[in-house]
Formats: structure tokens, C-alpha cells, sequence
């Protein structure tokens, strides 16, 4: 088996510092509490590390997103649902381990305090009662924050999420994504003491404060456009004629790659509609395919009677935007114990090679940077409302988590 093996580091509060060679990743202790980070090139690894990471000394929780080469080694939902701590996390594109992207594997965090788990079944389901699933007196008992995951391809996310402000509002800060493969194809993504879970949602609210940084760094260049039908995810028409014509012409104005329903994808990835919030960065929301009958589908809804802007980004302003959603952390002046790093994978596709610039601009030299690079994020942005994005950077810095 191949494993990426370097050292860790322990750091005590009594400035006691000490280097482990067996073991790779890198373990924080700091006024008693802990966070272990582990990362395996494939999956088969996580039964072996995430078991040694549980045993540890104060971990009280883990927290694994993996990145399988091909499909999740079947060893994974056995030891999912014989640990004996909590665990929650799932399934991504891609992965980011102290501020590296990384194609497949698994990164396993061993959290210091314990988080509370729920699960909210059946996301696509009509008429589904999300809040009845979900314990309105978790800020009462102390929990700050709520790592959100969802199975990106379940029709209900937004409603979900909606629920979810709904039962908490701003006493809990959020942040997350959503799970699954590029493959544009449900299957179970998320993990839970359960198993390997398909269309639902986790909730892991912890005790741990965070401060969190939401931008995206794209720019209208035309609109507004009413959306005069649609249906969830579908765009239907704006302003009463075809979206995919108006789509079509406008963004031809700008692209030097004709849009056809042949090049969709491809020249789509750079031209994002951009639904307005009042004091608040814009949702972007991703079109990635034309329908029969000439309307757009996104991820993510796309409500009737909002108004759109087609969105550009250059490179420079989506690499600045998720500069400033670190610094909006406070990360550079608090120095927390760690960086949590999650961001859009269209991102990467249509910055490329640029990406690395992206993570240059978030990681830091002192704290350790970790996430996923999702199907659409979840944030909100501490004072503000929590909404489901596409294409945007989001980044929360903790101490003692």
C-alpha cells in the first residue's frame, strides 16, 4: 500500500514541542485540547488511520473527507459504524491537506471536542419536515457551530437549508457543502456512525467557535434579467424569452468561444448568474446544461421573479476574493488553531493552474488549512443569512476544535 508518511508535530501549551516520524499529519495541543490531522492517498487507509486517530489521547470526534480514485474501499462504512466516537464528513471531487490540493484520498481530523451529529434523511422527498429532525436547543447547550453537508444532487438542499436558518438563525455559525462526484450521478456521499449515507444532510455542531469568510471574486457584466419561469434548479425563461437564447446572445458579447449546446459546459463555467442579496456577497449560481426545450439547468434554485446578472471573473479577482475571505476570518491577526477551507471545484476547473495561486492566498505559514473542494457551499457569514452557493470561497478559522 502506498501512504504519504512526514512527520507530525505536537505542540503542548507548555511550549513542550517534540517530532514523531512514524506518523504522518500534524497533531495540535493547546490548553489541553487537540486536533490531529492525518492524510492517506487512498481509501483503503482510512479503517487503519482513522482508528489510530480515535484512540488518541482527548479526540473526541472525527471529521474525513475523502476523494476515492475510483469508488470508496467497501472497509469504510464497517468502520463508520463501529467507531465508538462520532464522525461525520463525506465524499468530494478533491481535497485540500495543509493547503494542498489533493485529487483522491482521504483527510481525517481528530476533533477535541465532541461534535453532536444529526442526520436529515430523504432531502429529495416532498413535504419533508426537515426541522422536525433537528434539536432547536443545541445553542442553549452551548454548540457556536455547524459543519453542514449535503448530498449535492438531492433536489431539497435549498429547503433544507432554509429549514435549517429557520430553527437556528444566527445563533450558530455555519459552513460546508455538498458532497458527491462529478460523475452528475446520486450516490451515498456522506458519512455518519450510520455508514455512507445518499440524499440527506449532516449537521455536526460543535462547541467551538469560528469565524467565517465568504467571497467570490465575480463581476456582472450584464442584466438585471427577470426570471419570469422556472422550476428549482431549472431556468425556464428571463424576460419572457428562452434562457438559453438569452443566455446565449448575451454572453457571446463577451466570450471568444461561442456558446452551442456543444460548448455549453465549457464557456458556462466562466459566465455564472448572480442572484442579488441585499448586504451580502451575491449567490452564484453554476448552469451547466441546456434542456429540450431551450432553459438552463443550475445548481442550485434559480426562484421565479428573482432577478439575475450574468456574472465574469478574472482570475485575479477570484484569487483576491478568497484572499479576503481568510482575512475576514481574522486569521492573519488571531493566529487560530486551524483553517477550514471549502471551495467551489468549478473554481478549480476554470482556474486551473491559477488554483495554486487561490491556496497561496489562504494558507498560511503558522496554521494548518484543511477541507474539500465541494459541489456547492454552505455558509453564512456570521451576522447574516445562511444560503447554498455555487462558484464561492469559503473559509473558517477555529481555535480548539
Amino acid at each position: 500500500m502506498n501512504c504519504s508518511i512526514t512527520p507530525t508535530l505536537i505542540v503542548c501549551a507548555r511550549s513542550t514541542v517534540r517530532s514523531l516520524s512514524m506518523r504522518k499529519g500534524i497533531f495540535l495541543q493547546e490548553h489541553g485540547l487537540c486536533m490531529e490531522i492525518e492524510y492517506t492517498e487512498t481509501t483503503d487507509l482510512i479503517e487503519q488511520e482513522g482508528n489510530a486517530i480515535a484512540s488518541a489521547s482527548g479526540v473526541e470526534g472525527l471529521a474525513i473527507f475523502a476523494a476515492p480514485a475510483d469508488s470508496l474501499d467497501p472497509s469504510v462504512e464497517p468502520f463508520l459504524q463501529t467507531l465508538d466516537i462520532p464522525v461525520f464528513g463525506g465524499i468530494f471531487p478533491e481535497l485540500i491537506f495543509r493547503g494542498e490540493k489533493k485529487e483522491t484520498g482521504a483527510v481525517i481530523c481528530g476533533l477535541a471536542t465532541e461534535p453532536n451529529v444529526t442526520t436529515v434523511p430523504d432531502l429529495s422527498t416532498a413535504e419533508q419536515e426537515y426541522a422536525s429532525h433537528l434539536d432547536p436547543d443545541l445553542p442553549v447547550e452551548g454548540y457556536d457551530t455547524g459543519f453542514v453537508f449535503v448530498d449535492a444532487y438531492a433536489t431539497g438542499v435549498e429547503q433544507f437549508v432554509e429549514s435549517l436558518f429557520r430553527t437556528y438563525s444566527v445563533e450558530l455559525n455555519y459552513i460546508g457543502g455538498g458532497a458527491g462526484t462529478l460523475e452528475m450521478e446520486q450516490k451515498p456521499c456522506l458519512f455518519t456512525n450510520d455508514g455512507v449515507l445518499e440524499d440527506s444532510a449532516v449537521v455536526a455542531a460543535v462547541e467551538s467557535p469560528m469565524e467565517i469568510g465568504v467571497k467570490h471574486g465575480w463581476q456582472e457584466v450584464a442584466g438585471p434579467f427577470r426570471v419570469t419561469d422556472s422550476d428549482g434548479p431549472t431556468v425556464h425563461t428571463l424576460d419572457g424569452n428562452p434562457a438559453f437564447s438569452v443566455y446565449k446572445e448575451t454572453v457571446n458579447k463577451h466570450s471568444s468561444t461561442r456558446v452551442t449546446e456543444e460548448s455549453f459546459f465549457e464557456v458556462a463555467k466562466g459566465y455564472p448568474f448572480g442572484i442579488a442579496r441585499i448586504d451580502g456577497e451575491q449567490i452564484v449560481r453554476d448552469p451547466f446544461e441546456v434542456t429540450d426545450n431551450d432553459g438552463l439547468n443550475c445548481f442550485g434554485d434559480v426562484p421565479e421573479g428573482e432577478f439575475v446578472h450574468i456574472l465574469e471573473g478574472q482570475p485575479e479577482s477570484l484569487i483576491q476574493a478568497a484572499k479576503q475571505a481568510k482575512d475576514d476570518t481574522g486569521a492573519e491577526m488571531g493566529n487560530p488553531e486551524g483553517l477550514f477551507f471549502f471551495d467551489c471545484i468549478s473554481r478549480v476547473l476554470y482556474l486551473e493552474e491559477n488554483f495554486e495561486h487561490e491556496l497561496e492566498g489562504v494558507r498560511t505559514d503558522e496554521t494548518p488549512l484543511v477541507g474539500a473542494l465541494t459541489i456547492g457551499e454552505i455558509a453564512n457569514d456570521g451576522s447574516g443569512h445562511l444560503d447554498y452557493y455555487n462558484k464561492t470561497a469559503v473559509v473558517g478559522a477555529v481555535d480548539n476544535v
